[in-house]
């Protein structure tokens, strides 16, 4: 008869706070990823392929090209200057590259 004067315990669940780390996410399948808010949303950018940051780079250089920049060339000739000596330059580049 023992274990009739043995006191029972309460099983008392530990509340967890936190999940013992950041949670990374990747929208792109790995090409980006981004740590995870508590909130759910994405949080700063933890890491960036070199294919994915050569994309970030040809957009804005996108911004470079079309009617809207040979309109801001034109109203500014330094910028006219530096991109006439950009497309020369790159030709003699591209040139000598492909030309065996």
């Amino acid at each position: 008869m023992a274990h009739k004067n043995m006191v029972k315990k309460k099983n008392k669940r530990t509340k967890r706070t936190s999940r013992g780390g950041p949670i990374f996410v990747s929208p792109d399948g790995g090409e980006t990823v981004y740590e995870q808010k508590r909130s759910g949303g994405w949080g700063k950018c933890v890491y960036k392929s070199e294919q994915s940051r050569l994309m970030d780079q040809a957009q804005d250089e996108m911004a470079m090209m079309g009617t809207e920049a040979i309109r801001m060339r034109r109203k500014y000739p330094a910028l006219q200057k530096a991109w006439d000596q950009y497309k020369l330059l790159w030709n003699v580049i591209v040139h000598e590259e492909y030309d065996y």
